[in-house]
């Protein structure tokens, strides 16, 4: 797992399996998550916002939790799943689903990333996360003029889209504006970003957007696809003469 600059979603990380000081493991932990939901029937997609309270059992590897979010007709809904087991896929990434699989999902103990579909009838279906944090990543960076390329693991990209979905915050940890794998920001952001949620995920496109370091790392022809019900993300943008070229995941498994 590469070093994040930020971990805006270490509330499930690794805090959660330690207590302070001394103290022996904690085995039991609660935490309150903002989740992005889309509910989907047909062609029709709808976007909003909630919270997850998510519970934790390391003593018997147990979750549970409760959610809401606006279903294809505005309306609020609130759901609260069984305690399900959590079963190891890969590295810190554990896999769990309800009995009747109306629920099912995915959670990274080491990135604090949390994915899960329900499905509330046979013709619709609900996909929410905690905002979208691609830490397996493989960022390819070229310079057009002489050929030169590079090509890394050490980035980060966390997707944020705002209240109703229609753009976002792309944050960006160890950010090179080099082919030479040399560190140009650890932590660099860009707001405003367009978004669209789709019946699959979500594309993101700007054709030029401003950093958060002023007058530096302006980047331009952003285009990405966040696609596997954004479990897969594919990303292209120019920056300082540079092309880059992203694709990444949420979780090592997918």
């Amino acid at each position: 797992m590469k070093k994040l600059s930020f971990l805006l979603l270490s509330l499930l990380a690794v805090a959660m399996l330690t207590s302070c000081g001394n103290e022996e493991p904690v085995n039991k932990q609660t935490a309150v998550i903002d989740i992005d939901n889309r509910a989907i029937q047909g062609n029709q997609v709808v976007f909003s916002q909630g919270k997850s309270t998510v519970e934790l059992d390391f003593t018997n590897m147990n979750i549970a939790f409760s959610f809401n979010f606006k279903d294809v007709d505005g309306d609020i809904r609130s759901i609260s799943s069984s305690v399900m087991k959590l079963r190891l896929l890969n590295m810190s990434t554990y896999q769990f689903n309800s009995d009747d699989n109306s629920l099912a999902g995915y959670i990274d103990l080491g990135t604090g990333m949390m994915y899960f579909s329900y499905v509330p009838g046979s013709d619709s279906r609900v996909y929410c996360t905690s905002h979208l944090l691609y830490a397996y990543t493989t960022t390819s960076i070229t310079n057009p003029t002489n050929g030169n390329n590079g090509r890394h693991e050490q980035s980060a990209y966390l997707i944020t889209p705002d209240a109703k979905g229609e753009t976002c915050t792309m944050r960006i940890s160890n950010f090179m504006a080099n082919t030479s794998g040399a560190v140009d920001a650890g932590d660099i952001q860009y707001t405003g970003i367009t978004m669209t949620p789709t019946a699959d995920g979500y594309t993101i496109t700007a054709s030029e957007v401003e950093s958060s370091y002023k007058g530096q790392y302006t980047i331009t022809d952003l285009n990405a696809t966040l696609d596997n019900q954004a479990k897969v993300f594919n990303c292209t943008f120019k920056c300082n003469g540079l092309d880059y070229s992203i694709s990444g995941k949420l979780f090592p498994t997918n």
